[in-house]
C-alpha cells in the first residue's frame, strides 16, 4: 500500500476527531478532579470546564460518524478505535465524578464490570465470527446513561433539591445496560458454544463459521449448474422438434 493510500486511510476528519477525543482524556481529568479549577455559581462549585470538554467529546462522537457516512470516509482504523475512545470518555468520566463525590462507587463498579465483559467478549467473538451489533436496549442504556452522567456535573443542587435525580437517571440507565447486556449474552452464547465444539473435536473454530457461507456459494453454484443443464435440455428438445418437423416434411413431399 502506497504513503498515499495508508495516509487517506488514517488522515481522515473522522479519524482526526476521534483522536482529539481520546488525547482530551486526561485534560478532561484534570480539569474536572482539580477542585481550583472549578466555578462558582450560585454559591455552588462545579467542574464547568471538565463539563464542557465532555460536551465537546459527544459532539464528535456524533459528528465524526456523520461524516463519515455522509462522505464515506469510514476506515477500519476509525471502526476499531471510535468504540475505544468512547468507552475510555465514558469510564474517565465516571471515574471523575466518584473521586470528586458526585456519583456513588457502585454505579462505576457496575458499569465497569459490564464493560470489561463487554470487551472480553466482544473480542473472542470478533476473532472467530461477526461481530455482533448494538441492540436498540443498548442505544438507549448508553443514551440514558450519558443524560445522567450529564446531570451528575451539578450533583450538589440534585442532592440537595431534587432528590437525587442523577443518581436515579444512573441507576435506571445501569438497569437498562444490564438488560441490554443479557441481550448480548443470549446472542453470543450460541457462538461459544461452537467455539468449545470446535475445539472439543480439536478442529479449527473458523471452519464452522466460514462454513455457512461455503455452502452458500455451494449452493449457488449448484443452482447455476442446474439452470445451464436445464437450458441445454431445451435447447436439445427445441432441435428434436425441429428435426421432426423437417422429417414429416420430407416425408409428405
Amino acid at each position: 500500500m502506497k504513503k498515499e493510500e495508508i495516509k487517506s486511510q488514517i488522515l481522515t476528519i473522522p479519524n482526526i476527531l476521534t483522536f482529539i477525543r481520546i488525547l482530551a482524556v486526561p485534560f478532561f481529568m484534570w480539569l474536572t478532579i482539580d477542585k481550583k479549577m472549578w466555578v462558582a455559581a450560585g454559591g455552588y462549585s462545579f467542574p464547568i470546564i471538565g463539563f464542557a470538554i465532555m460536551l465537546f467529546a459527544a459532539a464528535t462522537d456524533v459528528v465524526d460518524g456523520h461524516i463519515a457516512r455522509k462522505y464515506n470516509q469510514t476506515t477500519a482504523l476509525g471502526a476499531a478505535i471510535d468504540p475505544v475512545a468512547d468507552k475510555l470518555m465514558h469510564v474517565a468520566t465516571l471515574i471523575c465524578l466518584v473521586v470528586i463525590g458526585f456519583v456513588h462507587w457502585a454505579f462505576l463498579v457496575l458499569i465497569f464490570l459490564k464493560e470489561l465483559l463487554m470487551v472480553i467478549g466482544g473480542f473472542v467473538v470478533l476473532k472467530y465470527a461477526q461481530p455482533i451489533k448494538a441492540n436498540m436496549a443498548g442505544k438507549v442504556a448508553s443514551a440514558t446513561l450519558s443524560l445522567g452522567v450529564f446531570l451528575s456535573f451539578f450533583h450538589p443542587i440534585f442532592a440537595k433539591y431534587v432528590f437525587y435525580l442523577d443518581w436515579i437517571v444512573i441507576g435506571i440507565a445501569t438497569v437498562m445496560t444490564y438488560y441490554a447486556f443479557a441481550g448480548y449474552v443470549k446472542q453470543v452464547i450460541p457462538v461459544y458454544k461452537t467455539i468449545f465444539k470446535a475445539f472439543k473435536e480439536g478442529k479449527d473454530p473458523n471452519d464452522y463459521f466460514s462454513q455457512p457461507e461455503e455452502d452458500n456459494l455451494e449452493k449457488t453454484s449448484n443452482n447455476e449448474q442446474t439452470v445451464e443443464e436445464n437450458d441445454t435440455s431445451n435447447l436439445n428438445a427445441e432441435e428434436n422438434d425441429i428435426d421432426k418437423i423437417v422429417s414429416n416434411n420430407d416425408k409428405d413431399e
